[in-house]
């Protein structure tokens, strides 16, 4: 057993306190996530009514328990960005079962989908346990359901000639992040506007952050929240039909409501 006072709490705690984000073990194959990000864009080619065919939330209070598809365009509202992203949970597999057997390319992208989400599963139980060793219970607060609030999101952003900045700055929606993935670097993070600074992804590990809803799990957690922009650093997908791509997850309690976006977006001008 691992004590609250080793080398794995101290240097975890560290990370989280001192520069927000940290790396925990996450081990998959890159080119299975390619491949599963390739079924992605081909999905996203599909007509409308079978792409947004999966449609249901597991966790109705909260705004990031959405499963399924969404695209969101700069001129919707405060987001500012545009891009088009799949939610996904194994509970659509069963819920769906049908649909997906009469429409097998969708049911490729969920099968590989779902397999790099179980490698999550495991991830996110490993980061509860450490946590659970100076917060009990910690684990409980989101595995103890049937449908924990765990989901895994495919994210593809749209080029934007006139606008360096893909993702305005935030906090996100649940109480922790775990970037993944993703085409390139971009990715910003810190505890405010003045400390953001480039994350890079590492091989066998995933970026693991703070979000803004900690506190329905921590009570009274030391960790500020990251936040967090992406800007457009690579010119190489200038013409082409996106800027970015990213594979990330969202994970929080069951059964809690999100912060309203006045606390999310507080910083934003």
């Amino acid at each position: 057993l691992i004590s609250p006072s080793s080398s794995v709490w101290t240097r975890f705690s560290q990370d989280l306190q001192t520069r927000a984000p940290t790396y925990i073990p996450f081990v998959y194959p890159a080119e299975k996530i390619m491949t599963a990000v390739q079924s992605f864009m081909a999905f996203l080619d599909l007509p409308n009514d079978i792409k947004r065919h999966i449609d249901f939330s597991i966790s109705p209070l909260h705004r990031r328990g959405d499963v399924g598809y969404k695209h969101r365009s700069s001129a919707d509202g405060s987001y500012n960005d545009t891009k088009d992203f799949f939610h996904f949970h194994p509970a659509l597999l069963e819920r769906y079962e049908t649909f997906l057997q009469e429409e097998p390319q969708v049911n490729k992208f969920m099968q590989e989908a779902y397999e790099i989400w179980e490698v999550l599963f495991q991830a996110t139980k490993k980061v509860l346990g450490i946590m659970d060793m100076v917060y009990p219970g910690t684990s409980l607060k989101v595995l103890d359901t049937p449908y924990p609030h765990i989901l895994l999101r495919f994210l593809k952003y749209h080029w934007k000639e006139s606008e360096k900045c893909l993702a305005k700055p935030h906090f996100d929606a649940g109480s922790f992040t775990i970037a993944i993935a993703e085409s390139g670097p971009g990715l910003r993070i810190g505890k405010s506007p003045e400390t953001l600074v480039p994350v890079h992804h590492r091989a066998d590990a995933a970026i693991f952050m703070m979000a803004s809803n900690q506190e329905k799990i921590l009570l009274g957690s030391p960790w500020p929240a990251g936040w967090h922009d992406v800007v457009q650093m690579d010119e190489q997908y200038l013409g082409r039909s996106y800027a970015r791509w990213a594979v990330v997850a969202f994970i929080d309690a069951h059964g809690v409501e999100a912060l309203p976006k006045s606390k999310t977006l507080q910083w934003r001008p």
